[in-house]
């Protein structure tokens, strides 16, 4: 079993298709698919259910990816072992932010640890505040920029770093376009175009609303700060 197959396979379950995996992976959707496939000849399993749409784990699979996970850490530490003596930082740096996260300038912080380290390999991975924070309580990422509206439990710790008020965007024809300060009760009957539920601004307003007692309708949900 070579190493290399094991990257490939951990690659596509964790991308869920073999198109992303193979651009991920820097290599050929052929010479992927033919890695696989020399995986299930070598383990008589078939790793992957196959569709038009997804690629799903078979229950073999899935047992794979837990040991594939392992050793390649296994194998990474190794490498980061002998580095150490060497005196040269190696590994690799799993990290996530959300897009509106304010006064973090992940891109400037990432090219200074860059140069800084320059054998890290570094991970970016944007999502949700809250989808981050799985991410980084099940052990996936190292740590992430997110906004938290829970509590910290034993898999979590969060730090704050910097906050900012909340802002509302109206029409400048708006009649509370001009108003310093307005409350909830008073945004109650307003329409919103606002963040997906997993996002931390959403969250922060609707923990806001629900404080409140005053229920809000979102006509619009996006996934992007232009968009928004």
């Amino acid at each position: 079993m070579e190493l290399r197959h094991l990257q490939h396979f951990v690659a596509v379950a964790e991308d869920r298709h073999f198109t992303r995996a193979a651009e991920r992976l820097m290599v050929s959707q052929s010479g992927l698919s033919s890695s696989i496939r020399a995986l299930e000849r070598e383990l008589q399993a078939p790793l992957f259910v196959r569709t038009t749409r997804r690629v799903t784990l078979t229950e073999a699979g899935r047992a794979l990816f837990v040991e594939a996970e392992r050793i390649l850490a296994q194998v990474r530490s190794a490498h980061d072992a002998v580095a150490a003596v060497q005196g040269v930082l190696r590994g690799t740096l799993s990290l996530g932010t959300e897009q509106c996260i304010a006064g973090v300038h992940c891109a400037r912080l990432l090219a200074a640890f860059r140069r800084r380290h320059p054998d890290v390999e570094i991970r970016l991975r944007q999502a949700g505040s809250e989808a981050l924070a799985e991410e980084v309580a099940a052990g996936r990422l190292d740590l992430a920029f997110a906004v938290r509206t829970r509590a910290d439990s034993e898999h979590l710790r969060s730090v704050p770093l910097t906050s900012e008020p909340m802002t509302v965007l109206f029409h400048p024809e708006h009649p509370l376009a001009t108003a310093a300060v307005v409350t909830p009760e008073e945004l109650g009957a307003e329409a919103f175009v606002d963040f997906h539920p997993d996002w931390g601004p959403r969250r922060t307003t609707d923990a806001a609303f629900t404080a409140a007692g005053v229920q809000r309708t979102v006509a619009l949900e996006v996934n992007d700060v232009h968009s928004l």
